[in-house]
């Protein structure tokens, strides 16, 4: 037997043992007392006639909305204080204050971006609110002015997406050393993909062709340097701080480039000589010839979080992997196979962390961000990994992967206050959420909007018009 099939025996029989217990009940999850329904399976706690999701929208949305401003007397650009530091508090009657930022942690400064900007976007389509527009385009503006790498760098005018050297309030840094634990800052290149892609969407919805334009040369410069031996990965985990060349262990977070360069295809920038195109056809052989027989291996759909090296399975992989042979079944042919595996192996390798004990409660899965985080946070995963569930539903007709969807969201959607705290703990309180700002709100708008748009039948507000997904 293949080393592949005993690792799928494993996870599935891992599964259904798991499914043989009856479920977890508890009598508060996160931020209210449970609420469950005649067959023991989690209900709303909240009984508005908008509905628990378009609730959790809302308060997200406001949170962002209220957010404190920095002026030009302190930064660069006027722009809500999330832009230039990710690190918040709120307290129990809703007053946000901003957090001393150690250099350390601004290296979530790219991956922040991106959720803020895809928030918005998606907020935007849901709500036609234009308050979005001022936090896209101060957003924008930063990475775009302040956050590249100088013209003489080995990457000339590139995204540095892992700005741990710090300087908030001020010109994103990037150090000689490509340790990333020396405190250098990175470019990781595969953020530098999630946080283009955002911008071509915004661009798309702006018409601001100067973010446009630094995108399609982001692009540009992965095509040109990216590896043309088809035995290794097209592109390494990051940049060289100081070279042309790149480093690191790439694997599935080359999904998070294919979807940055399709959508500037589908825009119809293709490059010079049709380079990306070719560069996007490589990473598909990449992924279909590399990545696919190996999909059950730990690390394949792995190493993407900026803090440290990530060798499991984590959820935005899983999330990026699963959408984007969603999105090209042409050229995925048993997509609907390799989507369900995916998604169901996640569910296993996230849920052995002992501190954690993910397992489904009150008939929903609850589970951490990967195998070894974040203690009883088991809130953030599931609420992500939703909106793909929700997806496969949709495009496989899968009942199964819909209640998945629907009992995930809503049991991820006892987190929100109305004062805007984010409980992420099951067992009440908050740790992740406390501290990250990205992950309690930009993060929470994003996948509950996209699982709402995939399920809007038993998702969407009640005598409410809403555009609920779009192109």
């Amino acid at each position: 037997m293949s080393l592949a099939k005993l690792i799928l025996c494993a996870a599935f029989g891992l599964q259904f043992a798991v499914l043989a217990n009856a479920a977890t009940t508890q009598k508060h999850y996160y931020g209210h007392d449970a609420v469950e329904d005649k067959y023991g399976v989690i209900a709303p706690w909240y009984r508005g006639q908008n509905g628990q999701y378009d609730y959790r929208v809302r308060i997200a949305a406001e949170t962002l909305k209220r957010y404190p401003w920095v002026g030009r007397d302190r930064a660069p650009i006027a722009a809500p204080e999330f832009v230039y530091d990710g690190t918040w508090n709120i307290d129990s009657g809703g007053q946000i204050t901003v957090l001393a930022e150690k250099d350390w942690a601004n290296g979530d400064l790219g991956q922040r971006a991106a959720y803020i900007l895809a928030a918005m976007i998606e907020y935007y389509r849901y709500s036609s609110d234009p308050a979005a527009f001022r936090i896209i385009t101060s957003t924008e503006d930063y990475l775009v002015d302040h956050c590249e790498t100088g013209s003489s760098h080995g990457w000339p005018n590139f995204l540095i997406s892992v700005p741990t050297l710090g300087a908030r309030y001020g010109d994103c840094k990037l150090g000689p050393n490509d340790n990333l634990e020396s405190g250098s800052g990175k470019i990781q290149l595969d953020i530098v993909a999630e946080v283009g892609l955002q911008v071509v969407r915004a661009y798309e919805m702006t018409g601001n062709i100067r973010w446009y334009e630094a995108a399609k040369h982001w692009a540009d410069l992965l095509a040109r340097k990216r590896n043309r031996d088809r035995d290794r990965a097209p592109w390494g985990r990051y940049a060289d701080n100081a070279g042309p060349g790149m480093n690191g262990v790439q694997t599935g977070g080359i999904v998070f480039i294919l979807s940055f360069l399709d959508e500037l295809i589908r825009t119809g920038y293709r490059g010079a000589n049709g380079e990306i195109v070719a560069a996007r056809d490589a990473g598909r052989d990449y992924l279909t010839d590399v990545l696919l027989p190996t999909w059950a291996l730990d690390d394949t759909w792995g190493r993407n979080y900026w803090d440290w090296e990530d060798p499991v399975q984590a959820e935005n992989v899983t999330e990026f992997a699963a959408t984007y042979l969603m999105e090209n079944k042409v050229n995925f042919r048993n997509w609907k196979n390799d989507v369900r595996n995916i998604l169901s192996l996640f569910l296993n390798h996230t849920s052995v962390s002992p501190t954690s004990n993910g397992d489904t409660y009150s008939g929903a899965w609850a589970y951490p961000e990967s195998s070894g985080c974040c203690e009883r946070s088991l809130w953030y995963g599931p609420m992500e990994i939703a909106a793909v569930f929700a997806r496969y539903a949709a495009e496989a007709r899968s009942e199964w992967a819909g209640e998945i969807a629907r009992r995930s969201q809503l049991l991820a959607t006892y987190d929100a206050l109305e004062t805007g705290e984010s409980m992420d703990l099951i067992d009440g309180g908050s740790l992740v959420c406390k501290r990250w700002f990205k992950i309690a709100h930009p993060m929470a708008l994003v996948h509950v909007l996209r699982t709402m748009g995939w399920l809007p039948e038993i998702m969407g507000a009640n005598r409410e018009n809403h555009i609920m997904r779009s192109s």
